[in-house]
């Protein structure tokens, strides 16, 4: 039996009292918003902090995280003060609204010999103390490295408040098995997951990690679920609807599958 809820990540382009309402018709139990848009730290002034968490409660849903969106990754030094302000203002939009989890895409590791390399550490580690300070967890979105590989360098930082997201669809894209990045990322680091394949993108998805019996951006789902049994990871399961799908559809999809394997 499948014992995580189910939250719906929702779109900046469309209202989020309308979102939130709508997740909740069609059996959500959680939410999670881009801190962009009207929906961006500085434009979503006190009282529209006060009706998200209005509505929310309203409808007994929960907010399972904010994610910030970025176009660049943390690896060089141009606008980076910028960045990290932004970080952690959404860090703190997060907590005010309810939950401490803050999803964020950092970029790829650089290899240790990059000059890049302690830029992006230095960075990362910095997001996590904002993060740390804000009362919140930093999950650094998979996708591009191993699981192994996202592990021994958040080891390395060594901040409580650092920890990782885990996204199938992305990782499937890249050619990296999520499967293996749940079970090597662990209890201790996985604070996130999504419920998603690449199949809708598999035109630009790698060759799949699972062997030639999953066509490209095809989840193990039954194995994917077992892992995530297996670290013990009992939070919420997002389902990210791919750009222009109904976000009511594609949620009950996923939900039938997860019922189907349950």
């Amino acid at each position: 039996m499948i014992r995580n809820p189910l939250a719906l990540r929702l779109v900046a382009e469309r209202p989020v009292r309308d979102q939130i309402l709508e997740s909740a018709r069609i059996g959500a139990r959680g939410v999670v918003i881009d801190a962009v848009g009207d929906l961006a730290p500085h434009r979503l002034g006190e009282t529209g902090r006060r009706e998200v968490r209005h509505i929310l409660r309203s409808v007994e849903l929960k907010l399972a995280a904010v994610s910030l969106p970025t176009r660049r990754p943390f690896d060089t030094t141009d606008q980076l003060d910028d960045r990290l302000r932004r970080a952690d203002a959404a860090c703190a939009l997060a907590f005010e609204l309810g939950t401490d989890v803050v999803l964020i895409r950092v970029g790829s590791l650089p290899p240790e010999d990059d000059p890049r390399r302690p830029i992006f550490t230095e960075a990362v580690r910095e997001l996590a103390q904002r993060a740390d300070h804000r009362g919140v967890r930093l999950a650094v979105e998979t996708g591009t490295e191993p699981g192994a590989t996202l592990r021994a360098f958040l080891e390395s930082l060594n901040i409580p408040a650092l920890s990782a997201s885990v996204d199938p669809s992305a990782m499937l894209q890249a050619g990296l098995d999520p499967v293996a990045a749940t079970r090597e990322l662990g209890a201790e680091w996985v604070a996130h997951a999504y419920a998603a394949d690449a199949i809708s993108t598999s035109r630009n998805a790698a060759p799949n990690p699972r062997g030639h019996g999953f066509p490209p951006g095809a989840l193990d789902w039954e194995e994917y679920l077992g892992a995530l049994e297996e670290i013990g990871y009992r939070n919420f399961l997002t389902v990210w609807p791919p750009p222009g799908r109904s976000a009511a559809d594609h949620f009950a999809g996923i939900a039938a599958r997860l019922k189907e394997l349950g």
